[in-house]
């Protein structure tokens, strides 16, 4: 009794590990067959044995009789992109073919402005066979290199890489339609 006072004012905190060992050493101390009963389960339950394996390399001889196997894995290779993955959502000619476009529309748009004193749009109307053309030979060119499976990231070297066009296409693109609505809510050329 004396003890299970002591136990009960115990206040410190306890593991789940050494919880469970009070609770058998008081089911121990209540019942003495209870102590019994824990020694025989202990010996019921198996044991967790641990195997080692060690590999070592060894030369095998070969006979006559059979034939030398090939120990040469065949390279795995990446299925042949198609249109349609190349288009999707998260494929990589929307955002590349776009940028693309606005980073030759952009610098397009400013060597004009300052040549022939006339805005975007009548620029775009001007010369529509030469704007379709260029989107067209620009986005053909996107998907060429792409479909023989050569992404722009094999191809970065220096200051040419894959990133700095994401982000420079990004950016003209931001430029190209703000200058697009600046020059319609203007009277003349923004350049």
């Amino acid at each position: 009794s004396k003890k299970k006072t002591r136990l009960r004012r115990q206040t410190s905190i306890l593991t789940a590990k050494d919880m469970a060992l009070s609770m058998k050493t008081n089911a121990a101390v209540r019942l003495p067959s209870a102590r019994a009963a824990i020694k025989a389960r202990a010996r019921q339950q198996p044991r967790l044995r641990t195997v080692v394996v060690r590999a070592s390399e060894e030369e095998v001889k070969s006979t006559e009789d059979a034939a030398p196997k090939s120990t040469i894995a065949s390279p795995v290779s990446e299925p042949t992109p198609t249109f349609g993955s190349l288009m999707s959502f998260s494929g990589p000619v929307p955002e590349l073919a776009n940028g693309r476009l606005a980073m030759l529309g952009f610098s397009s748009a400013i060597l004009l402005e300052k040549i022939t004193g006339e805005k975007v749009f009548r620029l775009v109307q001007d010369l529509p066979l030469t704007v379709a053309f260029l989107a067209v030979t620009f986005i053909v060119a996107t998907f060429i290199p792409l479909l023989k499976k050569e992404t722009p990231e094999k191809k970065a070297t220096g200051i040419f890489q894959a990133n700095a066009e994401m982000w420079n296409g990004r950016a003209a693109m931001l430029g190209f339609a703000l200058l697009l609505v600046i020059e319609a809510n203007s009277k003349g050329p923004f350049f």
